[in-house]
């Protein structure tokens, strides 16, 4: 009979554990580091919700990497982590989770219903976040008032806001835009990827007057540049765009801007290239 390696003996162990009703913080204290990630796994494909609010205030590193774990996304069983990290930080003596409030919350390729966005919106372990990217989230139907809630609290840490591809439209922009202009130590911006017109991204750089540590930002082309197929006019974007830039030099002074898809097809350049803004056309 050959011998079980001891990963897999931790494994094994892990499902017996969360098979078990008697689960306790208790329990997860006593537990080898080594033994959590294969059971917060295991429990996120299980959806055991109540084990996994357990296994965050237990947590025995530095940092829950929740988007590497869950690579199925499932919004109870996010509800779930989150309900037990805001848990954790309430408590004035920890057990091992985290011992600030989450700083980075990354969601990807998924559908927030208007539901799903109020949730979020309401855990205080988002409150301080620096960093919020919410990527290919189809979001052309969604309330985004509690986003806009969401920004609001987080405006006085948030470094960086990614909102890349969500299908955003003017009128949803446009509820967004007071808790955005009050994030002051913004740093980065990405917008693209959004159906969005020139009047919308008007007033949206207006907003940005407050942002003055703005050192990169990213906008689509306006909905009157694209032809039928979603392809960029460059004609028609190059005067919109330079109008985009003056409206926005009346408020600040910009550092790194591009609109229109990156690469650009023309020149190449890339975000991370020091550009005053986007020139080809």
């Amino acid at each position: 009979m050959s011998l079980q390696s001891p990963s897999r003996l931790l494994e094994l162990a892990g499902r017996s554990l969360l098979r078990n009703r008697a689960l306790t913080i208790f329990t997860l204290d006593e537990l080898p580091r080594e033994v959590f990630p294969l059971m917060f796994m295991e429990a996120f494909s299980m959806r055991h919700c109540e084990a996994l609010k357990l296994m965050v205030q237990a947590w025995p590193f530095l940092r829950l990497p929740l988007g590497s774990l869950m690579k199925t996304p499932h919004l109870e069983t996010l509800r779930a982590a989150l309900k037990g990290l805001d848990t954790l930080l309430a408590q004035k003596v920890r057990p091992r989770c985290l011992k600030n409030p989450l700083r980075a919350f990354i969601f990807c390729h998924a559908y927030l219903a208007d539901r799903d966005m109020e949730c979020l919106s309401q855990y205080p372990s988002l409150s301080q976040l620096k960093e919020l990217h919410l990527i290919h989230i189809l979001m052309w139907t969604t309330n985004l008032e509690p986003l806009g809630a969401l920004l609001e609290k987080a405006a006085a840490t948030l470094e960086i806001l990614t909102l890349k591809d969500c299908r955003i439209q003017d009128s949803q922009l446009r509820v967004l835009l007071p808790a955005l202009s009050r994030c002051s130590q913004l740093t980065t911006f990405y917008f693209g990827g959004n159906e969005t017109s020139t009047n919308a991204l008007t007033d949206l750089l207006r907003h940005t007057g407050g942002l003055s540590k703005l050192g990169l930002e990213l906008y689509p082309a306006p909905l009157e540049s694209l032809d039928h197929r979603g392809h960029v006019n460059w004609e028609i974007l190059a005067p919109i765009r330079a109008e985009l830039m003056r409206t926005l030099r009346e408020v600040r002074q910009p550092k790194r801007i591009f609109f229109g898809p990156v690469p650009c097809p023309s020149c190449g350049s890339w975000p991370s290239e020091t550009v005053d803004f986007h020139l080809c056309s």
